[in-house]
């Protein structure tokens, strides 16, 4: 009994730990997308670029972010810049200006 409870929990762990991973960018090219967000505020994100990264411009900052992991949607960061985009919204911090969120593509 002991075994099967052992054997059940580290099933469990190891499905668990496979959930967070790093997820498809947005967008299917590597094209800028302009985000609006609340406030008025809003920036650009280049996603699919080479080597799983994101380039990312606001607040008069252009960043290159590397893919990170993620338990939903996209998210890339350095430091205290990240951006985590699911679908056709974002929300970014760590650039002047910011926060940005409640963003939207289009």
């Amino acid at each position: 009994m002991r075994l099967s409870l052992t054997l059940a929990l580290s099933v469990t762990t190891v499905v668990a730990a496979g959930c967070a991973s790093v997820a498809a960018a947005p967008g299917s090219t590597s094209d800028a997308l302009r985000y609006s967000c609340a406030g008025g505020k809003g920036f650009t994100a280049a996603w699919n670029q080479p080597g799983d990264r994101v380039k990312v411009t606001a607040g008069g900052v252009t960043k290159s972010l590397p893919g990170a992991r993620s338990a939903s949607g996209a998210r890339y960061s350095a430091g205290d810049f990240e951006i985590w985009g699911k679908g056709d919204t974002a929300t970014l911090s760590g650039f002047p200006g910011g926060p940005y969120s409640n963003c939207r593509a289009g």
